[in-house]
């Protein structure tokens, strides 16, 4: 290496230690410019002794949230808790609708236009289909529940392609709980069952039961009637079902259940002929202490039952809800 070359390579070395030497200097001065951090705020008593918070920064007062604080939750006044309960404790009108859906065959919109047209909080559907081909595989019930914007519930009794057959149950009210009961069955009889949920209403739970009772079998219908009753007849509960009974008020099939139940007719008004004959065999009853005030039937332009509904009066529970956790 000849003595030039090394005298290019020592100024080359001169000058990236100068370079670095810059930089370290500019580094430091920097850090001495900083501003010094904040003395940390202390408290100061005011002069009744009271210890008063410094604000953190000049943006923030005293009382109000610093930065990565939050607002403190104010403890509920005194006697809150009975107010809400004597609110809830009011009796509450309802509208019950009960509707064979003749399986909306005619068209499953205008099914969801009449149901809609009577404003019902709580509708029992009969003859409801879920995922059957010859109904165009559409989920019925939530169908309905989305168009009305409705809560659901559905009942599957017949099982075969597939898809399901049964009943349904919207309400307008949140549904705590469903469960469905096969009801009894024999030869040459379709699997029939009863549909129950449980909504809050007036600070209460109320049963609401939904049926389709055998329409061939004339000792079937009547066991399976008996079957109901006897389920509804444990309950704790205020009740109201509805259902397409397949009978008429004076035979032995609504016997069990008018010895437990009061019919909504009683207080109906109009033609009462529901069925594809033009026989009264669909029904809303209820306990004695859920009051009807008004029933009338509408007919369906697509199915082959008439709507029946009814307006009652769910009395004011007696006691507190508790909370549910």
């Amino acid at each position: 290496m000849t003595k030039r070359e090394n005298l290019v390579r020592a100024g080359l070395l001169l000058l990236v230690l100068g370079i670095i030497a810059t930089l370290v200097v500019l580094d430091r001065t920097r850090g001495d410019d900083a501003p010094d951090a904040a003395p940390t705020p202390t408290a100061t008593q005011s002069p009744s002794g009271t210890v008063v918070p410094l604000p953190t920064d000049e943006t923030e007062e005293p009382g109000k949230p610093g930065k990565g604080e939050t607002d403190v939750i104010p403890t509920p006044p005194p006697g809150i808790e009975a107010i809400a309960c004597k609110k809830l404790q009011q009796s509450v009108k309802i509208r019950v609708l009960d509707f064979n859906t003749h399986r909306s065959y005619g068209g499953i919109g205008t099914v969801a236009a009449e149901i809609r047209a009577l404003d019902p909080d709580i509708v029992l559907l009969q003859e409801i289909d879920r995922f059957k081909g010859s109904t165009g595989n559409i989920d019925q019930a939530a169908y309905f529940a989305e168009a009305l914007g409705m809560n659901h519930a559905f009942g599957a009794n017949v099982r075969s392609g597939g898809g399901e057959y049964g009943v349904a149950i919207l309400s307008r009210f949140k549904i705590l709980g469903s469960e469905n009961y096969l009801l009894p069955n024999g030869p040459g009889g379709e699997q029939r069952g009863l549909l129950g949920v449980g909504v809050e209403i007036g600070g209460q739970e109320v049963r609401i039961y939904n049926t389709h009772l055998q329409n061939k079998i004339v000792g079937l219908r009547e066991a399976q009637a008996r079957h109901v009753a006897g389920i509804i007849a444990n309950e704790e509960n205020p009740v109201i079902l509805g259902g397409d009974m397949n009978a008429t008020i004076n035979t032995a099939t609504l016997a069990p259940l008018t010895s437990v139940l009061v019919d909504a007719w009683s207080v109906g008004s109009g033609p009462e002929g529901t069925g594809p004959n033009g026989s009264r065999i669909d029904f809303l009853l209820a306990s004695p202490t859920i009051e009807p005030q008004r029933a009338a039937v509408l007919r369906s332009s697509i199915s082959d039952h008439a709507r029946l509904y009814a307006d009652f009066v769910v009395p004011a529970a007696t006691d507190c809800p508790k909370r549910r956790r």
